[in-house]
């Protein structure tokens, strides 16, 4: 969806305020002592913990002020007390157990013979991103409390913030219920905008996130190949998706890259296929004819025809 200027500020606040949380996170992890960093850590930890709930605090509060904002004429039948939210994970799990794992993860790594410097690095880069999720959970946790109090409020819509990852860029302006959970992986920044009856945002779908995209940040997030097949009129969702089933298999004589996606009789690329087998333990019957990644395709292609029809044989351009 198109969301409001208030919606898209809202995130950009959300997004700024999960980001100083890690890195203060980070400083604060820098003050233990390598060589006894589980006691250390652990009288560090009454800090940790002010530092993620106060922001997590800050983040229920941001809330309310945004969706009145956004939603001037819409009557609360409750009002959100943000205390009551603070000090969880999104899970429901107490977050002090949370903010010692970066401890054991460092304790972990050393022991299997990974340099001190490098096990320290790990354990910041786990404990911010624990920081981040956790503070940006709590605000999706509040805003949808928020709709949720409102009746006018009958679903939510996918709000994604770039940089973002290509299967967010999937999901940009779908619309959910309110009882849906919200799919989101760790440190992620996409955010939600209320759907009324009086209130819906045009539609603005992954390819139009594509399009605002530089080319840069295409490549980084889909890959070279990927890019260069959506130009070509290859779905992104088919393209995306199918990464996620990316295996080798043997075709021609030799090794090539291929994906597991899409590939059974109800798929896009099974239904391109004539001849299908069921192997040991499957479920469904498969392809036996390997179905080949955007950048196998663009390998073995002798000119951009030639491309294009291997695209849609293989269920990228439907």
């Amino acid at each position: 969806m198109s969301p409001a200027p208030e919606t898209i500020q809202h995130q950009q606040d959300r997004a700024d305020l999960s980001k100083a949380t890690g890195r203060a996170a980070r400083a604060l992890w820098a003050q233990a002592d390598p060589d006894d960093l589980e006691r250390s850590w652990h009288r560090l930890l009454a800090a940790v913990i002010a530092l993620v709930t106060g922001a997590q605090l800050t983040a229920v509060r941001q809330s309310q002020p945004w969706l009145q904002r956004q939603l001037p004429d819409v009557t609360a039948e409750g009002e959100l007390k943000p205390e009551a939210l603070t000090g969880v994970a999104g899970d429901g799990r107490d977050i002090e157990g949370l903010l010692v794992q970066p401890v054991y993860v460092t304790l972990n790594r050393i022991s299997r013979g990974f340099s001190q410097a490098m096990s320290l690095a790990s354990g910041a880069a786990l404990l911010e991103m624990l920081a981040r999720t956790l503070v940006a959970d709590l605000g999706r946790a509040a805003d949808l409390v928020g709709m949720i109090v409102r009746p006018a409020v009958t679903s939510y819509v996918r709000v994604v913030e770039l940089p973002a990852c290509s299967r967010c860029i999937l999901l940009a302006g779908r619309e959910y219920g309110l009882s849906e959970g919200f799919a989101r992986h760790p440190q992620c920044d996409c955010t939600m905008a209320p759907v009324t009856r009086k209130h819906r945002p045009e539609p603005v779908d992954a390819m139009d996130v594509f399009r605002q995209m530089t080319a840069q940040q295409q490549r980084k997030t889909f890959g070279q190949a990927a890019v260069k097949a959506i130009g070509d009129g290859a779905d992104i969702a088919q393209v995306v998706n199918a990464r996620r089933g990316m295996v080798t298999a043997t075709r021609y004589g030799r090794q090539v890259k291929a994906t597991t996606e899409g590939v059974t009789r109800r798929g896009i690329a099974g239904q391109r296929r004539s001849k299908f087998e069921r192997r040991d333990g499957a479920r469904y019957a498969t392809a036996k004819a390997p179905r080949l990644m955007p950048e196998e395709i663009y390998r073995l292609a002798s000119d951009r025809e030639h491309a294009i029809r291997l695209l849609r044989r293989n269920g990228y351009i439907v």
